[in-house]
């Protein structure tokens, strides 16, 4: 049972409520007599603890989509807060602010903590917590960060309705919500009209075509680590590429073909694979982790795409110590502030980030070029130098934005190009991997 004065869970049948002391006999209901409606202490609402954020499907597509994306700000505090205070997490409401501010980076503890509940009350079906994170990652790319939400949404309406029954309040589409529709619909025509009128105006002024890096490189080069896995098959060569982290748990983004593999079984042991984490000035290594491979059945195959999952750091046995600190927050690549569109045109520069063996395999490397072609099938041909050892590492425009990972090289006797698997095959991979792990539930 909840406190009526301060919010706070107690056992049920409680006389005295264990934080803050009050008498619950002394907290006076208004009687029926003095209302038509029924008491509003007897229901359950957003305005009372445990604060049940439940809202429809519709209600979260609508402002998400009339605010560009920012309602998922508000609709994470909301859920943060309904689930700080179920649980008893003891954040305080600024805390809970900047997880709601880095959503896209403190999700995946969000559907976790929501999933934990909706097993106790849903025959013990909960998230896919990890997968949805990921995905939500990114869709915020695209003002799509509601899709994953939705599902997310269900599991939580579902979850306080069987918890209050008919008790639950929910939170219908109101008065604010028409405001704040209504203005960005005012603001997006105004905005259309005067692009109109601003495209009749003939300028004299020369264009500024020079490029400017519209992003710190350090940030970009502290993600992009070297990946080296043994094989436990003997006689076939362990295999090593580049990889990209995602999240700041240690979730790595690679090729599937720097793992060693055959159609039915991973060739690693139980230890996995060494990541190496480089010093972004120099890009030599300066940390090193173990992870354990992620090989999607059939879509890693399709894609060439998997996942690799730091879960410790590594011991050097001649040095005695740990090559890394375990557990911390990891060097996410994020491009959400900056990008919002990664599709770069022909002609457009490329920065290519990995562990080329031209180079020596073990120190990142960095090379430019153009984008040369489009051949079709969400490829991507450069100029920039790929060679092998780049596989799997991270390919930027000049504005630091994701243009896809760096996968292949196209050769001919005299000259060599770079192939590059797009966004659009990077993301159609995130949303299949969701959808493999929605239905192997």
């Amino acid at each position: 049972m909840y406190c009526k004065k301060c919010g706070k869970k107690n056992p049920e049948e409680s006389k005295f409520c264990q934080h803050c002391g009050i008498k619950f006999s002394e907290l006076v209901s208004v009687p029926k007599s003095s209302t038509e409606h029924p008491v509003p202490s007897e229901y359950i609402s957003v305005n009372h603890a445990p604060y049940p954020y439940v809202i429809s499907i519709w209600k979260l597509i609508i402002m998400c989509l009339s605010t560009f994306g920012l309602y998922e700000i508000y609709w994470f505090y909301r859920q943060w807060k309904s689930f700080n205070t179920a649980n008893d997490l003891k954040h305080g409401n600024f805390t809970l602010w900047i997880y709601s501010l880095f959503a896209p980076l403190s999700s995946y503890s969000l559907f976790k903590h929501i999933s934990n509940n909706v097993k106790e009350t849903n025959d013990g079906k909960g998230l896919e917590a990890g997968g949805l994170a990921i995905v939500y990652f990114f869709f915020t790319r695209f003002w799509l960060g509601f899709l994953p939400l939705i599902p997310v949404q269900k599991k939580i309406n579902l979850y306080w309705e069987k918890k209050y029954s008919n008790k639950l309040v929910r939170s219908n589409f109101g008065v604010w919500n028409w405001i704040v529709v209504g203005t960005v619909a005012l603001i997006v025509v105004y905005a259309i009209f005067s692009e109109d009128t601003s495209t009749n105006t003939t300028s004299t002024t020369p264009v500024d075509t020079s490029v400017v890096e519209g992003y710190n490189q350090d940030e970009v080069a502290s993600s992009v680590v070297n990946i080296f896995c043994p094989s436990t098959v003997t006689g076939e060569e362990s295999t090593g590429g580049s990889g990209t982290i995602i999240t700041e748990e240690g979730v790595i983004l690679t090729n599937s073909h720097i793992i060693p593999q055959d159609k039915n079984n991973l060739h690693v042991d139980n230890t996995g694979c060494m990541v190496v984490l480089p010093d972004p000035n120099t890009g030599q290594p300066k940390e090193i982790y173990l992870a354990h491979p992620i090989v999607i059945p059939d879509l890693s195959d399709q894609y060439d795409l998997a996942y690799v999952s730091i879960y410790s750091a590594y011991y050097d046995e001649d040095e005695q110590k740990y090559a890394g600190v375990y557990p911390r927050k990891f060097p996410a690549f994020d491009d959400t502030t900056r990008c919002t569109n990664e599709n770069v045109k022909l002609g457009e520069s490329v920065r290519i980030f990995g562990y080329p063996a031209i180079s020596g395999g073990y120190t990142l490397t960095v090379t430019d070029g153009l984008v040369s072609s489009f051949p079709g099938d969400g490829l991507i041909v450069t100029s920039a130098k790929i060679s092998y050892g780049n596989s799997g590492g991270l390919a930027v425009d000049k504005n630091g934005c994701m243009v896809g990972v760096p996968s292949l090289v196209s050769s001919d006797e005299n000259e060599s190009l770079g192939v590059i698997y797009s966004m659009d095959l990077v993301n159609k991979f995130s949303t299949d991997v969701s959808n493999y792990l929605d239905n192997n539930k």
